[in-house]
């Protein structure tokens, strides 16, 4: 997944149960080998199915057996689409699939789709019943994430529009150009800030 081989998806929510998290119903059955057999459908999942990479590690809310009621119940558990062989390429194909493609507003570029586990295998990550708290590690790091994108963006999109200001001449004339040495859009726009902010004055 770091080097971009495989992807991931957070599989969080279900249909039922909306922002409700405490509610969810996906279960987790325990297998004598230590791993857990998942069960469950969950919704609005980015990038869910795709064949762009050999591999989607979906990482997946779910009950244990006996587990308390509400938020406090839940744990977290890493389920890949395929199994890793022992060579570490994705192998034979877990119980994993794609159940259909939503729209999730916003969200063009990948396929949003219900994702249904029909006793995948599994592993637990972190502590039992902690599901959430560990969770919450993924969602805080996709946010910062997200938030250096739009700072990135805003960036380039104000250091472009300031070498245009700064080359582009205003105030050309119908007839053809009457002064050469015309003032930068740069210079003008800061001729008419400081006007507004004289107006604006008691």
């Amino acid at each position: 997944m770091i080097s971009g081989e495989w992807t991931g998806t957070m599989c969080l929510t279900e249909a039922h149960c909306g922002s409700d998290l405490g509610t969810l119903r996906s279960k987790a059955e325990p297998s004598s080998d230590g791993s857990y057999s998942i069960t469950g459908t969950k919704i609005f999942i980015s990038a869910g199915d795709h064949d762009m990479t050999d591999n989607i590690v979906h990482i997946v809310l779910a009950r244990l057996p006996g587990a308390p009621e509400g938020t406090k119940g839940i744990s977290l558990f890493i389920v890949p689409k395929c199994l890793p062989a022992s060579d570490g390429s994705a192998g034979e194909r877990n119980a994993v699939s794609c159940g259909s493609i939503e729209h999730k507003m916003g969200i063009h570029g990948n396929a949003t789709c219900v994702i249904n586990f029909d006793g995948a295998k599994g592993w637990l990550i972190g502590p039992e019943n902690r599901g959430l708290n560990c969770m919450f590690t993924f969602m805080n790091v996709a946010r910062i994430g997200t938030a250096i994108q739009g700072l990135g963006a805003a960036e380039l999109g104000f250091q472009g529009s300031l070498a245009y200001a700064k080359d582009r001449l205003a105030m050309r004339s119908l007839s053809g150009a009457k002064n050469p040495e015309a003032t930068p859009i740069q210079s003008l726009c800061t001729q008419m800030f400081a006007v507004c902010c004289l107006l604006r004055r008691p």
